[in-house]
């Protein structure tokens, strides 16, 4: 059922029972970003969801059937959110589960040494009287910031149970569940000034006396968020909608008190007085320790020494070490003798051809991406993974700031860019969480246009590795300029818009968990290969049936005059243009085995790996791009991408034959 079912079928429940109704076993877990929900998440579910020290990793919703003490729970990992008002995008799917969704049970994570700030939101939660467990994650690091928290008195003080953890290492979970097992609700201790509460007061009194609202959505009301109005009237009709407006509208003209400013300090005073309590501070040694680094990774000087250095070593371990050897070794100790032993085994020369024939599944397609991608994407990962928990992605994200506010990428805009290098399908879906259109317009473009993906991005720095370093620095410069050129242009030609500000909260550098980051490492490779083993198979098939018909020869007449005069590659590379709509790093492969095979030199290997990363991006990217954008516009950008993509192999083609 979609969401719009779920919520008519909610209010008529309400209707009938005259007062809200409890969705039985559904646990919500709720925080803000970067506390480690997802974490909680993968312990108490006991399956995996991608977790990383940035923020906005939870976009789409994870969930899961779990048992606790023989009582089966839906267990909900809900995208980060700070306030129940005026809330993100991606905030605001959290609270409609919410008030919507009607969860049984609310688990609120909380960043240890972060209390303060979340108890924000814990000051409205309260206030929705629904069983509430609030979970002290990360305990361990209170210590590196100088804190100790109370978690007693804060439990006393908060009239629910508070649960201390280390969620990766699986420390506090089996207190968590003991406390599911426990739960009652909460009492809201929290002070209004007495015109608040007679504001509050007088709004209830407007509504049934036995199907009154939950009290935050008058807090809403109060704060001026539309979504208040907008849920009275779904749940109550307009006639009450219009009247509770009126009574604002009413209080307002009548009262000089701002209910915004009076609600906020109040809350903020009751924080204030709890944070006294519970937290002892001491002073911090950690000052010129590890979180120096991150204070060195967004300097606008050191900084960008920092990303270079990043990038180099990239290059270093995937191309030039690890995965070069890796790749040889399987390819020498293992896929060879297969496919030796097979060309003997099978005497027909057509199902020769088809299994390990030059376009066969097994060699061009299972082969390649178990043998190449797999070493390559693995390897990768590592690094990937490694950035990620260290915390160095966030600070990589104000340091670029700067520098994207030139092309109309500001704000939360970086975010998905950022995490393109990922996986672009994602980064593309990500972009819901921007507020600009303008702003989710460039994005998108530069997504699919100049950023490869994790997997492409990895075997093209292999491909790279196998010439000299200035080709990976040629590369690396022309994709650069290309994507900096494309968002200059498009911030100029449309129009402007309203930019929404920049507020990242800056998570702190933490030395990685070596087990999880392998344990995460393990996960997205056993991804890649269910997702890219099946696409590079489809891919090797078309090229099998390309090859035995006539279409090969009708893709190489058509292709040939861009292929071989504008951009001075072989003819085959147009396979290497057909492997990549299936999977973009499926193309890599292929220019892989073209300069093993001698088949390439230098100045071609710039070409055509400049060419497969501007290139149409794979299948599942486009259909991304069709449901963010609509599908004229997303062709329309399509089609632009790949023009783009032919016209600066070609410039690139002239410039570097006129140098060397």
């Amino acid at each position: 059922m979609n969401r719009a079912g779920h919520r008519k079928k909610d209010h008529q429940r309400i209707a009938r029972s005259g007062s809200i109704d409890f969705h039985k076993n559904v646990i919500l877990l709720i925080g803000n970003p970067n506390v480690g929900k997802t974490s909680i998440f993968n312990q108490l579910s006991q399956r995996y969801a991608i977790t990383a020290n940035y923020p906005f990793t939870t976009v789409e919703l994870n969930t899961d059937t779990i048992r606790i003490f023989d009582k089966q729970f839906e267990l909900i990992d809900a995208a980060g959110i700070y306030r129940l008002d005026h809330p993100s995008e991606e905030g605001q799917l959290t609270r409609d589960l919410i008030f919507n969704r009607h969860p049984e049970i609310l688990i609120q994570v909380i960043e240890a040494s972060n209390l303060e700030h979340s108890l924000l939101l814990t000051a409205q939660l309260l206030e929705l009287k629904i069983p509430l467990i609030i979970v002290l994650n990360m305990i361990d690091e209170t210590v590196k910031h100088g804190l100790r928290v109370n978690s007693r008195v804060l439990s006393e003080q908060l009239t629910v149970p508070v649960v201390e953890t280390i969620a990766t290492e699986g420390k506090g979970i089996e207190e968590i569940k003991k406390a599911i097992a426990k739960l009652k609700s909460p009492k809201n201790n929290m002070q209004f000034p007495l015109l608040v509460e007679k504001f509050y007061q007088n709004a209830m009194d407007i509504f049934p006396q036995k199907n009154k609202p939950p009290r935050p959505i008058v807090t809403l009301l109060a704060l001026e968020d539309p979504f208040a109005l907008q849920w009275i009237e779904e749940n109550y009709g307009k006639e009450i909608a219009s009247e509770v407006k009126n009574h604002f509208n009413h209080f307002l003209d009548n009262h000089v008190v701002n209910l915004s400013i009076a609600i906020l300090n109040s809350q903020k005073t009751w924080i204030q007085n709890i944070v006294q309590q519970v937290i002892t501070r001491k002073e911090e040694y950690t000052k010129f320790g590890v979180q120096k680094f991150g204070e060195w990774s967004r300097h606008p000087i050191y900084g960008w020494i920092i990303v270079l250095a990043v990038i180099f070593l990239t290059y270093l371990i995937i191309g030039k070490f690890g995965a070069t050897f890796l790749v040889n070794e399987l390819d020498q100790y293992v896929f060879s003798p297969l496919i030796a032993y097979i060309d003997k085994l099978i005497p027909w020369m057509i199902l020769n051809r088809f299994l390990i024939g030059d376009y066969g599944i097994l060699t061009t397609g299972l082969f390649n991406a178990i043998g190449t991608v797999l070493p390559i994407i693995t390897l990768f990962f590592l690094v990937l993974n490694l950035l990620e928990d260290i915390g160095y992605l966030t600070n990589l994200i104000i340091l670029t700031n700067r520098l994207f506010k030139k092309v109309g990428l500001t704000g939360k805009s970086i975010l998905p860019i950022v995490l393109g290098f990922g996986c672009k399908t994602m980064a593309t879906l990500s972009t819901k969480i921007l507020d600009s259109k303008k702003e989710k317009y460039i994005a998108i473009f530069l997504i699919g246009l100049a950023i490869p993906c994790s997997s492409q991005l990895s075997v093209s720095i292999a491909v790279l590795a196998l010439q000299p370093i200035s080709a990976f620095i040629i590369v690396i410069i022309v994709l650069a300029v290309i994507e900096l050129s494309a968002g200059l242009i498009l911030n100029r030609l449309i129009p402007e818009e309203k930019h929404s500000d920049f507020i990242l909260e800056i998570p702190p550098i933490r030395l990685p968990d070596i087990k999880l980051l392998f344990q995460k490492t393990f996960y997205r490779t056993m991804w890649f290969l269910k997702e890219a083993v099946p696409l590079f198979l489809l891919g090797a098939l078309t090229l099998f049936i390309l090859h035995e018909t006539s279409g090969m020869r009708l893709l190489e007449w058509a292709l040939g005059p861009i292929v071989v005069s504008f951009l001075a590659l072989p003819i085959n590379f147009s396979e290497a243009l057909v492997m990549s709509l299936a999977r973009s790093e499926a193309g890599a492969v292929l220019i892989m085995n073209m300069v093993k095979q001698g088949e390439l030199n230098s100045t071609q290997v710039i070409v055509a790996i400049v060419v497969i990363t501007l290139f149409i991006p794979c299948i599942s990217n486009i259909m991304a791009m069709i449901k963010e954008l609509k599908t004229k516009k997303a062709l329309i950008m399509v089609a632009t991408i790949t023009v783009t993509a032919f016209l600066i192999g070609g410039l690139i083609n002239f410039v570097l034959r006129l140098q060397f």
